[in-house]
């Protein structure tokens, strides 16, 4: 290639159809790290601040593509005056980043900047070049493409529901929504470009806090019933290996359902679905009005000017953003609402269901089910499509707990089935909640769980109990005792579905012998692992109240984990500690069970608390 300035130098990768260009990317090696450039339209110069396209703006809030026409945000000749244009020099807003090679940023530095020398490419080609040695610019693209695995590698070491699966074609958003990509996103060039997005907002977002500067923050936090990301990646990991896609589209559903929306505000609350302290949007100005503002406030502090916008006119402005997007959000779901209850309608009326797209067959159902209607077939279909295992989450839930007439029989299959499978209750349960409420779930007002160490039985043994709250009611299942705590919500969540559905109770409780008073074995068998060997003298009240703590430490990349465990030995009326360290939590609780265990065994060996304790 020849000579070029990196500095001045970028790649625009958009689709095919893209005509608002307002971001180029380009990187070096640096060491074994690298030197990153983000090159942003300078979109600030095109737009007076109150003048007509600025008000027009502020009103669209974002441009709209839609199949037949895109509505922009900005008028055409300023889209055609600000967008980054090969063949000629751009003035932009440049974001350089140095990082090592596990993508920790070094040096940030932000400020207007030149782009001199660029190429256009689709995402399909740009993922083309970052394989094929023989492309001009294949060096700089499979650096680029090291560096975005490097990146989302970070993001997922941090707990980040950060996932790609292009051979499916589903990818997480930044709320944690599964979403489909279109086809000619399903490459290596799409996670490029997401990931140098994602670094360039991130680190903007993360200067303006170091120089207490109120940009419009992004900020989301997951939904109380969303569960451990980390959990949910793997489950997500699991599935793209099985290559199940029905168990993709539930999966989508069940996210879709605990997703919340982020939001714009001057103040920092964090982004859970990015799993970053401070985020921001700055990368696209030509097509979305916050990443305007944040670019103006940037430059004027380039320059060492104070911020056009004082901080209240920053909350107002994210206010009408927010309001704005929450209006479409839902008049888009009304006007798709209307159309498929039309179109539900009438299918409803054919009676051949199993010629139904799944999509159409769901909405049939959830139509039925809501009008306690059983129109012939149904049913039947239903169970067949659940054989099959294409039912998903919501329609099982739907049939499960509603379902009347003809559903009876298929009702008492997914009974059982849920005996077999009593971790998807839970789920279950925030259908159910949701319908109740209409909305989001929180933990902290409308699920209660009570969980704990169940005295009084040989082993550990745990009791677990939860109560809903809607509208003024609360109802509660039963206490279910298992040998673990998941295990006891398990059961303590299927009870309660199905006493909601009205059906048998299916749960159980675990089999445990009553602990008796009178001499019995007083040490744990070796072969019993050091974690479950302390739970089970804490059971047997050799030693309590048994806690764990845990603390981690180090880089994203190489966490180490400390974990804590302390009880009381009554009959001595001493306390006993340990700790221990490792790469997870689970390594880091056996190292401390085992020294505890040695504490606890070597006493009772002596006789220190054997003749007293009840065990």
């Amino acid at each position: 290639m020849v000579d070029h300035n990196p500095a001045e130098t970028g790649i625009m990768i958009d689709a095919a159809t893209t005509v608002d260009r307002d971001d180029a990317i380009w990187i070096e090696p640096h060491g074994d790290g690298f030197d990153v450039w983000v090159h942003i339209a300078r979109v600030a110069d095109h737009v007076r601040t109150g003048g007509p396209a600025d008000t027009e703006a502020h009103r669209r809030v974002h441009t709209r593509y839609r199949p037949e026409h895109t509505r922009h945000m900005l008028p055409a000749p300023v889209v055609e005056a600000a967008s980054l244009e090969p063949g000629r020099e751009n003035d932009t807003f440049a974001v350089h980043l140095r990082l090592d090679h596990a993508g920790q940023v070094l040096a940030a530095d932000l400020g207007p900047g030149r782009l001199t020398t660029s190429w256009i490419m689709t995402h399909g080609e740009a993922a083309t070049a970052a394989s094929d040695p023989a492309h001009p610019l294949h060096g700089t693209l499979a650096l680029a493409l090291r560096f975005a695995q490097t990146m989302l590698a970070a993001r997922r070491n941090a707990g980040a529901l950060a996932f790609y699966d292009l051979l499916s074609g589903f990818a997480t958003n930044e709320e944690g929504q599964l979403v489909r990509l279109d086809s000619a996103e399903r490459n290596s060039g799409y996670i490029i470009v997401q990931e140098f997005m994602i670094a360039a907002n991130a680190q903007i977002a993360a200067w303006a806090v170091r120089e207490d500067l109120p940009i419009l923050f992004r900020n989301h936090r997951l939904a109380a019933v969303a569960g451990d990301p980390a959990e949910l990646r793997a489950e997500l990991d699991s599935i793209a290996a099985a290559g199940d896609g029905t168990a993709f589209e539930m999966l989508r559903t069940r996210m879709r359902m605990i997703a919340r929306a982020a939001t714009y505000a001057p103040t920092v609350h964090g982004h859970h679905g990015l799993q970053l302290p401070a985020y921001t949007h700055a990368t696209s100005p030509i097509r979305r009005y916050p990443d305007l503002i944040v670019q103006r406030i940037l430059l004027a502090a380039a320059l060492g000017h104070a911020s056009p916008y004082p901080i209240e006119e920053l909350d107002a402005i994210a206010a009408h953003v927010n309001e704005r997007v929450e209006e479409e959000r839902r008049a888009k779901s009304e006007y798709f609402k209307q159309k498929a209850h039309e179109q539900t309608a009438k299918h409803a009326e054919t009676a051949d269901f199993a010629a139904l797209p799944y999509k159409q067959f769901a909405r049939v159902l959830q139509f039925a089910v809501e009008r306690g209607e059983n129109p012939a077939g149904l049913a039947a279909d239903t169970a067949r499509r659940l054989d099959a295992r294409e039912l998903q989450l919501r329609e099982f839930a739907s049939v499960y707990l509603y379902g009347r007439g003809d559903f009876a029989p298929l009702r008492e299959r997914m009974n059982r089935m849920l005996a077999n499978e009593p971790q998807q209750a839970q789920s279950i349960v925030n259908v159910y909640l949701q319908d109740r409420l209409g909305g989001p779930v929180s933990n902290e007002t409308n699920v209660l769980w009570t969980v704990e160490d169940a005295p009084g039985f040989e082993g550990p043994l745990f009791s677990a109990q939860v109560s809903i709250r809607y509208d003024g009611e609360q109802v509660d299942s039963p206490k279910r005792l298992q040998r673990n705590k998941k295990e006891a919500r398990n059961q303590a969540a299927l009870a309660l579905v199905a006493a909601l559905a009205g059906l048998p109770d299916p749960s159980a409780d675990a089999v445990a012998k009553p602990r008796t008073e009178g001499p019995k074995k007083l040490l744990v068998d070796a072969g019993v692992n050091p974690a479950e060997a302390v739970q089970i003298y804490a059971a047997r009240g050799v030693v309590k109240p048994l806690t764990w703590d845990f603390s981690v430490d180090g880089p994203s990349h190489e966490r180490v984990f400390t974990c804590r465990a302390e009880g009381w030995m009554p009959a001595s009326d001493e306390r006993v500690a340990a700790e221990g360290s490792g790469p997870t939590k689970q390594a880091a609780k056996t190292n401390a069970a085992l020294e505890l265990r040695v504490q606890i065994e070597v006493a009772l060996a002596l006789g220190q608390t054997g003749r007293h304790a009840d065990a």
